[in-house]
């Protein structure tokens, strides 16, 4: 049965009232247009496994919006590490109006994301680059407000990818399933060494019994203890803890 777009956004409206998120009938519209441009795209090309707009509603934009209120208000560029189909970076730069890198080593997905960059007239605040983040970050040193990233790796190598990237202050807001107590202990002391504290962590569960999130946020306070960003492929193959 075919989803009414409108039905979504009054279902988007209702979730993100539940969790205090203030956006604009606008802002709403525009994130249901992405996750239909994403779900008609999704039959030609595979970016998600969530098919159903109803549970993508949480799964994809809730999940993106629980990073909103970790980012500071007076932000100026993000990058979105491993962006997939757009999330959480293009639903964080409606909701904010901040400026945005969305980055993924997959070229087809980045090509996918200018499409619907274009399409929903966020290509002057926002664009898609197809790169290796290590590759990427010896280039674009020191760039960035904040590393937003979906659980696409284990916590140490998310933290020695965003620390180079991020300006002194910055910070790295990453949200996760049930991390286990060691890879919250190498992160720990993977930020240590790339010259980051953890200030936050918080829990959530999605609605619906669609799961549970961690949400942990880190902040770069130095240039830390080794040079970053080390060879391709080393962040994970030898993580720093």
């Amino acid at each position: 049965m075919k989803t009414d777009g409108s039905t979504l956004v009054q279902k988007l409206e209702s979730v993100t009232r539940s969790f205090g998120l203030d956006l604009s009938p606008d802002q709403e519209e525009l994130m249901v247009r992405h996750l239909m441009l994403v779900i008609d795209k999704n039959k030609k090309f595979n970016l998600t496994r969530i098919t159903s707009p109803e549970e993508a509603i949480y799964l994809h934009i809730l999940d993106s919006l629980l990073l909103l209120p970790y980012l500071k208000k007076d932000m100026g560029l993000f990058l979105d590490l491993g962006t997939g189909a757009g999330f959480p970076g293009i639903p964080l730069t409606i909701a904010s109006g901040w400026n945005s890198v969305l980055l993924d080593s997959v070229g087809k997905k980045a090509s996918a994301v200018n499409e619907f960059l274009q399409e929903l007239g966020l290509s002057g605040k926002s664009s898609a680059i197809a790169c290796r983040v290590e590759e990427y970050a010896s280039s674009h040193k020191g760039e960035f407000d904040a590393v937003v990233v979906r659980a696409v790796a284990a916590l140490p190598t998310l933290v020695e990818y965003a620390s180079p990237l991020l300006e002194k202050g910055g910070r790295l807001v990453v949200t996760k399933g049930r991390p286990t107590e060691d890879e919250m202990s190498s992160g720990d002391k993977a930020s240590s060494l790339c010259g980051m504290r953890r200030i936050a962590c918080e829990e959530f569960d999605i609605p619906n019994q669609l799961g549970h999130r961690t949400l942990l946020v880190f902040e770069k306070t130095s240039n830390g203890r080794i040079v970053l960003p080390r060879h391709v492929g080393m962040a994970k193959s030898k993580p720093l803890a």
